[in-house]
């Protein structure tokens, strides 16, 4: 039975070369076909996953204070306020915003052990001290002084002394990470205020039931977001982003009906050759098996190498496409480390999604020349 088997796979291999243009053809469109759709797939379920690991490391709940005119900044000692509310075990001030430096906008934050924590950088990275920065791979600065001058509430310069590493990009790219007194003087805050307050949730299920007594115990108006809320804004602005790229399934579904019809017509006009098998004493379940193994052959291995090279185009190291594409990055692009946790689902919806039409049209038109008789396909000819 081996030997049969062995035998079968080289006559199948053999007939494949005596057309090796068609068969090169059919293996790269469908190795493209592939990738198309995997790239698309795993993006989304890489950023999806990747955002929702980042928030499960923040703050349950984001306090901040606003005004008929916008937001305005809280005082410190709200933290006690907040913690008087049942269910809440920590609440920490935060300072951030975002400065435009002489060539581009950047995010700044205030150096502290939560921050260092979010990053990944605690053994790394140390906290800076007043005139020094930690700076993202994407803030540049005039060499070879690597001063970095920051326009805000008042203009300060820091010399970056550190730089965060390539695996935190997708956080850090734009970021500057400052000594508290130097991020209070670059946003024109006094010694007690600070931007908004992170909440912490003995039961963060519980956190929206928490929203309306939180608001009660603040003498001033405050906006109260949920890491739930967080996580749908960032899923409809890569939703919106991504739109774009979601176009190309239009032409990926094209493509594969055209696919499904070159395979039927390179089965039905193969009917001589089918005849002659026959009538040299194959039998029909021979015949059906050639056309699977043929079909094997050429979709087994493009499907395999446009999923590798999906899975290469998403998670490279140096992968900075999908940044430009989605996330409206122009000139420096963060290097994206996404999580790959889905990545065996998507595969299998794939090569379901092209194997099955696929394998379909070849055994449909394969049964079809198999059951008719040596002399009609020899009389019909090619």
């Amino acid at each position: 039975m081996r030997h049969l088997r062995t035998a079968q796979v080289l006559w199948a291999g053999r007939e494949l070369l005596t057309h090796p243009g068609t068969t090169l053809l059919m293996a790269l469109s469908m190795g493209l076909l592939t990738t198309m759709l995997a790239t698309g797939l795993l993006l989304s379920q890489a950023l999806t996953a990747t955002t929702s690991r980042l928030l499960d490391q923040g703050p349950d709940l984001v306090v901040r204070r606003v005004t008929p005119d916008g937001g305005q900044p809280i005082s410190i000692h709200a933290t006690d306020l907040a913690r008087r509310v049942p269910g809440i075990t920590d609440a920490r001030p935060r300072i951030w915003g975002t400065v435009p430096t002489p060539l581009a906008t950047v995010t700044v934050v205030a150096a502290d052990r939560d921050a260092l924590g979010l990053l990944n950088a605690n053994a790394a990275i140390q906290a800076p001290v007043r005139g020094e920065a930690v700076a993202g791979s994407g803030v540049r600065v005039p060499e070879p002084d690597a001063n970095l001058v920051l326009q805000g509430a008042d203009a300060i310069t820091v010399r970056v002394t550190q730089r965060f590493p390539k695996e935190a990009d997708l956080v850090s790219h734009d970021l500057v990470m400052l000594h508290p007194d130097d991020a209070r003087r670059l946003l024109g805050l006094a010694p007690d205020e600070a931007c908004d307050l992170a909440l912490a949730v003995f039961h963060p299920d519980e956190a929206e039931a928490l929203r309306p007594e939180l608001a009660r115990v603040f003498p001033w108006p405050v906006h109260i977001a949920t890491r739930q809320e967080t996580r749908k804004h960032y899923a409809t602005a890569f939703g919106r982003r991504g739109g774009l790229a979601a176009l190309l399934y239009i032409p990926a579904v094209i493509a594969l009906a055209l696919l499904t019809a070159g395979v039927i017509r390179q089965q039905i006009g193969s009917r001589s050759r089918i005849g002659l098998l026959k009538a040299l004493g194959w039998t029909s379940r021979d015949i059906v098996a050639l056309q699977i193994t043929k079909a094997a052959i050429v979709g087994l291995p493009a499907i395999a190498g446009g999923l590798m090279f999906a899975y290469f185009l998403v998670y490279a190291p140096s992968q900075t496409w999908a940044g430009m594409l989605l996330l409206g990055w122009q000139e420096t692009s963060p290097i994206m480390h996404l999580d790959a946790g889905f990545a065996a689902p998507v595969f299998l919806e794939v090569a379901g999604i092209l194997l099955i039409p696929y394998l379909a049209a070849v055994l449909w038109s394969s049964l079809v020349q198999a059951a008719s008789s040596p002399h009609d396909l020899l009389n019909r000819g090619d």
